[in-house]
């Protein structure tokens, strides 16, 4: 779960870049707190109801039917499409520090990151999850390092100023870049089916990692910030050039090959469960009936996985931030129709005798839906006034109306779901 949300601090660097340390650090502070904690806790309480293959697609769809389901689970795909490109963007990026190379040799090592973590999860879930214990050690062993060689510069560090430049569009970029970086808590519910008591643990695993994800990104830039306040030398990679200047040429070649290792931890969790989205549709009749094939000796669905590298593979030409605003655009929308369920499955299903629920009755209800959602307008808000931004939320905008016509084609072609209830299963 750490990795599916987090992979260190690496990557809110273009948030500091975006609106200077002072807002950024007060966004690593906020949006835990309105849009995590609220994401977390809905996705503990629909996971308990509902350990299914498939999670939040069947969340909606027992919620508001058929369309609503596909709704969710086309937003989800056009998001965890784009999100998965960013991931050999940055461990591009990191590799350029350490070994300069020529574009295509940056390329052909992104695509072969790709396939590597296709194989992995070829290879089942145990394997994923024992992947990820070891790169998670590796990845924060060097922060680790960061934070012990400015440990004075944390006993003397203050709050920075407020940077000259901020602009609505330097805030709406910074706030799109923090909410990428603490957003995901879902997505795991998606294999909830082949997790060992799911309806308990997953609450168990928010508690322990959120905390974690905040503390992961508060130090190291407390760290980064006390030592570069200057906003414009924080590009992708800067953490590397931060430990450079503290610890010299072994602590920032750490850094960058922690930037690495993040970048392969996360996107290798992170197929694990965006694998199982082309599965779970083709399995509801909206997808060719090939991506349900299963690899019988590793139990795993080996056709949903390599076309998952394959789509991956396609999207890497794509820079980074036009990435992140559309990644943040189609997540926001996936996630009003995943609150929206919480409240109707709440009215549905109204006994849940010892199974997790968020806690202050109706308040507590009310105020995870709209603290989210309110931040979302925000960000759409502020987004729009940056460079290009209106021009990404009108892409984003159009490609999620699409929804319905090719809910109808793909229902006309594939035959769509046998109107069964989850709760049946």
């Amino acid at each position: 779960m750490y990795l599916t949300i987090s992979g260190g601090a690496y990557g809110i660097e273009d948030a500091v870049a975006a609106s200077g340390p002072r807002l950024t650090l007060l966004l690593c502070l906020l949006v835990p707190l309105t849009v995590s904690l609220p994401t977390a806790l809905m996705a503990a309480e629909l996971t308990a109801l509902f350990p299914v293959e498939g999670g939040f697609y069947f969340w909606v769809k027992e919620a508001f039917g058929s369309f609503a389901g596909f709704a969710e689970a086309y937003l989800t795909v056009l998001y965890t499409c784009v999100d998965m490109a960013i991931y050999p963007v940055l461990f591009a990026s990191y590799l350029a520090f350490l070994l300069p190379s020529s574009p295509i040799v940056v390329i052909l090592v992104a695509v072969a990151m790709v396939w590597l973590c296709g194989i992995l999860n070829l290879m089942g879930v145990q394997p994923v999850g024992h992947a990820s214990v070891l790169l998670t050690i590796a990845l924060l062993a060097p922060f680790a390092g960061l934070i012990a060689a400015g440990l004075v510069s944390i006993r003397d560090w203050h709050l920075p100023p407020p940077s000259a430049s901020g602009t609505l569009g330097a805030l709406g970029a910074a706030l799109a870049v923090v909410i990428w970086n603490f957003c995901g808590w879902e997505n795991l519910s998606v294999v909830a089916a082949e997790i060992r008591g799911a309806q308990r643990n997953y609450a168990r695993a928010i508690a322990c990692v959120l905390p974690t994800v905040v503390a992961g990104y508060l130090l190291p830039l407390a760290v980064g910030t006390a030592v570069v306040g200057n906003s414009a030398q924080w590009t992708t990679g800067a953490f590397a050039r931060i430990g450079q200047r503290l610890g010299g040429v072994y602590l920032g070649g750490a850094l960058a090959i922690g930037g690495m290792v993040s970048a392969l931890a996360v996107f290798q969790a992170a197929m694990l469960w965006v694998s199982r989205m082309p599965f779970v549709l083709a399995r509801e009749r909206f997808l060719p009936q090939a991506l349900t094939r299963i690899w019988e000796r590793q139990a795993t669905p080996s056709t949903a996985i390599l076309t998952s590298c394959a789509v991956c593979t396609l999207l890497l030409p794509l820079g980074f931030s036009a990435l992140v605003t559309l990644d943040v655009t189609f997540y926001m929308a996936a996630l009003a129709l995943e609150m929206a369920a919480l409240v109707r499955l709440r009215r549905l299903y109204p006994r849940r005798q010892g199974l997790f629920v968020i806690g202050a009755g109706r308040l507590g209800l009310l105020l995870t839906v709209i603290a989210p959602l309110a931040v979302w307008t925000a960000t759409f808000s502020v987004a729009a006034n940056g460079a290009g931004g209106k021009v990404q939320l009108l892409v984003a905008a159009a490609l999620a109306l699409a929804v319905w016509p090719i809910y109808h084609l793909c229902q006309r072609i594939f035959g769509g779901p046998d109107g069964v209830s989850v709760s049946s299963d």
